[in-house]
């Protein structure tokens, strides 16, 4: 039961990273990749049971686009996706996926992602790292990218996913997310995890929330 885990950019320009974790939630590889084939081409020899995305990978109910000169409109919130809304009610911030988003290339890329990956009968789940981390290690977390954020993520994931230690030093914070990805991956095949949000405009998955 392998989880792979998915950092993804917003575009094949710059390399998305990946990090895959066997069944007993321990360190089996990573690497990076730009294309989709890239990304199958890696897939090849691991066959993953789950695949976790960091990236929104569905549009709000009623959304066809995010471009503001379709008259397309949500009809659940007009802030974006319950599941954003519910994260943003526990204090979690995020991007909401909305016509003003910034993060437009990547909510499209995330969405053909999810469609082609789907389509060829593996299971992906939405994941957002920071709400990972949250739930993990507390909100008192240092930025990812300053000395102090990576150093912090690199001890917290050492001590979550054995096997990682001989790579731990060489972490940046693209592999951190992408190995918080596959985490969450993992909690989510053990029937560990929350899904947030609506069935009809996708869930998002953390670690399962203290009672």
């Amino acid at each position: 039961m392998l989880s792979l885990g998915i950092d993804l950019t917003a575009s094949p320009k710059k390399p998305s990273s990946y990090a895959v974790l066997n069944d007993r939630g321990e360190f089996s590889s990573m690497g990076s990749f730009r294309t989709f084939e890239e990304l199958l081409e890696a897939m090849d020899g691991q066959k993953p049971n789950l695949i976790a995305i960091d990236a929104p990978l569905t549009l709000p109910l009623g959304l066809d686009c995010l471009e503001e000169s379709c008259p397309c409109s949500a009809v659940m919130n007009p802030k974006g996706r319950l599941a954003e809304v519910a994260l943003a009610h526990m204090g979690i911030g995020l991007f909401f996926t909305t016509k003003r988003s910034i993060i437009k290339s990547l909510v499209y890329r995330g969405m053909e992602f999810y469609r082609d990956l789907t389509s060829r009968g593996h299971q992906v789940i939405e994941i957002y790292p920071y709400a990972t981390k949250v739930v993990l290690f507390g909100s008192k977390i240092p930025r990812k990218s300053s000395p102090e954020g990576i150093a912090f993520l690199r001890g917290k994931l050492s001590g979550l996913i054995p096997g990682l230690d001989p790579l731990v030093d060489k972490l940046n914070h693209d592999d951190c997310d992408a190995l918080l990805a596959a985490y969450t991956g993992y909690c989510h095949l053990k029937d560990e995890s929350d899904s947030l949000g609506d069935p009809k405009e996708g869930y998002m998955v953390i670690p399962k929330l203290p009672n």
